[in-house]
């Protein structure tokens, strides 16, 4: 039987288990947040910060760029795939064996074709240890992943170095702002967690990260391709969601004006009807989140719930952009109301933010004072000695 709700209640919900707007909380620390909300998604882009950064900022009042970093070189935490690339605690290792051994198979074909740089970059982390990877040069190029099929502009010991990464055998151990450390698998990854990672079975490593993908959505839709973080068919996606619904894993809901059909884990049916009884005063705390925050990896959620369309306009062209190359969804209390486009300055260690209220949301006078408030802390909390709200 189905659970009957509003979209009020189940954004409340979703914004409890994501730690945003103080309906619900994570911490007190980084490495507590990110259990709590199962990964983090990691991005090179650095406009104002990178998106890791920006997800802790707006979940711990006293975040630091170097816990990141510290969690990485204390054997904490580990990156690997998951919704894409992502920062997951340490213990998460095992159950990425099935990933690890279909990109092993995926490189398979093409892999004998680089023995001799592999054998150097293995050999060099064996002898000295971690290394940056600007520590692997080469003046060979081939053809990367976002190269042209005909253009090889990729460095050789790049593209081993993710081929490694990606099959298992190095680990990214460190970071130090932009520039990523290697080091063997063996030598970084604690004895327990390689033991259990061979082990443990194939179907069992499955199984459980489907679990986590549940845990880290909270609010599932089997219509979405990243499903269980694994290559699925839409047959497979149902078989799995009618398995968890017979056993009583999940829980459908019937979500008012809402034609998707959602599901909720049971442990967390009591929270989700606490939401819907609730009569609580509006909330005016205020986010700006970044482009891959995990509230909006699934953007089809965000309109169905939310009646907000996002699309993250990086890599579209500059005179085909509605906004700006780095635009923030506006979170306040538990409703989307408009976009933040921002350029930090670094030289002059200023930060432009440029507000624009989303067309089906009005901004009353009130409204826009909480929200130029909230862009000044955002400035403050990147650092910048000025910040113009515009």
């Amino acid at each position: 039987m189905a659970i009957q709700v509003s979209k009020k209640g189940v954004r409340r919900f979703l914004l409890a288990k994501s730690g945003l707007n103080h309906f619900g909380t994570l911490g007190p620390s980084m490495a507590t947040a990110l259990r709590q909300l199962e990964c983090v998604q990691l991005d090179p882009v650095a406009i104002i910060e990178r998106n890791h950064h920006l997800v802790f900022f707006n979940r711990l009042e006293t975040y630091s760029r170097t816990e990141l970093e510290r969690e990485l070189w204390d054997g904490q935490g580990f990156e690997y795939f998951a919704n894409a690339a992502c920062l997951l605690p340490i213990e998460d290792y095992p159950i990425f064996k099935t990933k690890r051994r279909a990109s092993a198979q995926t490189w398979a074909e093409e892999r004998h074709l680089y023995k001799s740089t592999e054998r150097k970059i293995l050999q060099a982390l064996a002898d000295q240890g971690p290394l940056p990877s600007k520590a692997f040069r080469s003046d060979k190029k081939v053809v990367g992943a976002w190269d042209h099929p005909t253009h090889a502009t990729t460095k050789e010991t790049s593209y081993v170095l993710r081929m490694l990464f990606e099959t298992g055998d190095i680990q990214v151990c460190g970071r130090q702002g932009s520039e990523r450390y290697f080091a063997l698998s063996r030598d970084v990854i604690p004895a327990a967690f390689q033991q259990e990672a061979e082990e443990i079975s194939e179907e069992e490593a499955r199984e459980r990260l489907v679990h986590k993908y549940l845990r880290a959505y909270r609010l599932i839709d089997e219509r979405d391709q990243r499903f269980g973080w694994q290559r699925m068919t839409a047959q497979e996606r149902k078989t799995w969601v009618d398995a968890f619904i017979s056993d009583g894993t999940l829980i459908s809901l019937e979500i008012e004006g809402v034609a998707g059909h959602y599901m909720i884990l049971q442990e967390d049916a009591e929270q989700l009807l606490a939401f819907e009884a609730g009569n609580e005063r509006n909330n005016e705390a205020v986010s700006f989140l970044p482009p891959l925050d995990n509230l909006l990896w699934r953007r089809k959620r965000l309109e169905e719930l939310f009646d907000f369309t996002y699309r993250w306009e990086i890599y579209t062209p500059k005179h085909k952009r509605l906004y700006g190359p780095y635009t923030l969804p506006i979170l306040l209390g538990d409703q989307l109301v408009g976009r933040a486009d921002p350029f930090f300055d670094r030289e002059k260690g200023r930060v432009d933010i440029h507000l624009y209220a989303d067309p089906s949301r009005e901004w009353s006078k009130t409204r826009l004072e909480r929200v130029e408030r909230g862009a000044r802390r955002l400035g403050k909390r990147l650092g910048a000695e000025d910040v113009r709200v515009i």
